[in-house]
């Protein structure tokens, strides 16, 4: 049975506050809309989603939810200047619900048109016993307009609702939503990750036939269900064998328990990894909240698997050295830290990103309980298995920010359900951070917001990029994305190469080639405009030295 790796072994040569650049709060949320403004609320604000341009009009969006009030909503904020951000759209959920929406924006329907889904676990009542528990709000399609759904007048409706064919008086809890082309068929499908509900823990892989703005309709491509002893939070994908074929991960909160599909690229899912409550004996309930990534940090071909583990103890975990799934067993999973803990502590949701530009990954971490959010950066050399590989920067402490302490007789009890890079929705150039704050104090501390934008100092333009020198080769997401009809592609080199960025439409046809040159070690970007292409997916691939990557995109026109 594993055990826990002595806590001096787990920090031995960590810098646990090696916070190189300083974030500041930019924006806060006040006040939460529609109710009543002197009154003192328990935020229920549990998600946030950032980072898109859904409306092509150059300004960045995020989206949040509240529930379990009187009346729950989907709100979006746009950036509208310099640290200013605005409500631009908000959906009134029609039923009550009890904790927890799931947010996902992409083209769920592969029309070309970007939608937003937002999933319920709405309560079932007895004048409606089987209520929707998805809506979809398809984008009009004008440029700098944020109106998701269908429209009569003023008045907005989903564009499509889903009740994923349920039977009658079923408890069902969807939570972690993705939209991607799961089975690399060309299409977006849309994976479901099932907390809870009374066929158990699921996983759900659903596809549209048709668009769901005329006559389309829902599909179940595969569901798994599964009885298990804690709740499903933390549903989502990647590769980590390199074998080309995706897999979805499902980590249950039941002293860590693990489930792993991969598409057998004919049609099905298969099960190559079940581990089964591995810290069972230790009694450690490990458990994750939207906290599972596949990512390849230090750029050798080798993906690795994160999860930041909590309850009681906040530990990072990796899998990685990875050739074939089904050989994974517990002796695989590794500590790779421990984050030490103030108050309750936990870990809440992990994202990867490169805030500070500078070429090195980092799993963004929002700390709920603890007052924290963490910045754990890859240091650009050293076995990512090793905990003297990375560093834990605090870029956030609420204690600091508010004046209070932890220890002090009237304190706050902050939980910071969940967070989430947003990049530079302001276009500052500054790297920007969202978070919520589920349960705040505004009795005990009346200033104590419902949500924060918190933004990194430094500045990465086309001089900033040229004078600095990447440890790794990277390829970044195009922004925007989705886009029409141009888009920015940024990449990373650690050392001067001849570069082939090429772009490809769903069928493997060369569209455009944008560099085939050899440039200097840096950061370089390049501009592709799609002016002449139709709408839809199209991939672009990074060739240098040995290095390849390749990433989607979205034109819509």
């Amino acid at each position: 049975m594993k055990k826990l790796i002595p806590l001096f072994l787990l920090i031995s040569g960590l810098n646990l506050l090696a916070q190189e650049n300083s974030w500041d709060v930019i924006w806060k949320m006040e006040k939460l809309p529609f109710l009543d403004t002197n009154a003192i609320y328990i935020s229920e604000l549990a998600i946030v989603k950032g980072g898109f341009d859904t409306d092509q009009d150059g300004w960045g969006e995020f989206l949040c939810a509240w529930t379990d009030m009187e009346e729950n909503y989907t709100l979006m904020y746009e950036a509208t200047g310099d640290n200013q951000y605005e409500l631009v759209w908000y959906f009134l959920h029609p039923l009550p619900t009890n904790t927890y929406a799931g947010i996902a924006v992409g083209d769920v329907d592969n029309n070309g048109i970007v939608d937003i889904v937002v999933t319920l676990p709405s309560q079932i009542t007895n004048e409606d016993n089987n209520p929707p528990r998805l809506w979809v709000f398809e984008w009009n399609g004008v440029v700098g307009e944020n109106k998701y759904g269908s429209y009569a007048g003023n008045e907005m409706s989903p564009t499509n609702t889903w009740n994923f064919d349920l039977p009658v008086d079923t408890d069902f809890r969807p939570y972690s939503l993705t939209i991607e082309d799961i089975d690399d068929d060309g299409d977006n499908e849309l994976i479901v990750g099932v907390r809870q509900g009374d066929r158990g823990r699921e996983v759900i892989v659903a596809s549209v036939n048709g668009e769901l703005n005329v006559f389309g309709f829902w599909e179940i491509e595969y569901n798994f269900a599964q009885v298990f002893g804690g709740a499903l939070y933390s549903v989502t994908t990647g590769d980590l064998d390199d074998d080309g074929l995706k897999e979805i991960y499902a980590f249950i909160w039941n002293n860590f328990t693990l489930r792993i599909f991969e598409y057998d690229g004919s049609g099905g899912y298969n099960i190559p990894v079940a581990l089964d409550e591995i810290y069972r004996d230790e009694n450690i309930d490990f458990g994750a909240l939207d906290a599972v990534r596949v990512a390849d940090v230090n750029n050798d071909g080798v993906n690795e698997l994160y999860i930041a583990g909590t309850e009681p103890d906040n530990y990072l975990f990796i899998i990685t050295d990875i050739s074939d799934l089904t050989l994974i067993t517990e002796a695989d999973v590794n500590v790779l830290l421990k984050i030490p803990r103030i108050n309750v502590g936990k870990l809440r949701s992990m994202y990867v990103a490169d805030p500070d530009h500078d070429g090195n990954l980092s799993l963004m971490i929002g700390g709920e309980g603890n007052g924290q959010i963490f910045d754990v950066e890859y240091k650009g050399f050293g076995d990512p298995k090793d905990s003297a590989s990375w560093d834990v920067n605090v870029i956030f402490d609420l204690w600091e920010y508010s004046g209070y302490a932890s220890t002090d007789n009237q304190t706050l009890t902050p939980r910071f359900f969940y967070g989430y890079p947003t990049g530079d929705m302001d276009g500052d150039g500054k790297f920007e951070y969202a978070f919520v704050n589920y349960a705040n104090d505004q009795s005990v501390w009346s200033e104590d917001p419902f949500m924060f934008i918190i933004e990194i100092d430094k500045v990465v333009g086309v001089e900033d990029e040229a004078n600095l020198t990447p440890q790794n080769f990277m390829l970044n997401q195009n922004y925007p994305n989705p886009f029409n009809p141009s888009t920015k592609i940024s990449y990373a080199l650690r050392e001067s190469g001849f570069v082939n960025l090429k772009v490809y439409d769903v069928l493997g046809n060369e569209v455009a080639t944008l560099v085939n040159t050899t440039k200097q070690a840096g950061n370089h970007s390049v501009e592709f405009n799609a002016v002449d292409l139709p709408s839809g997916v199209y991939f672009y691939t990074l060739q240098v030295n040995g290095f390849s990557d390749s990433k989607k995109m979205l034109l819509l026109k």
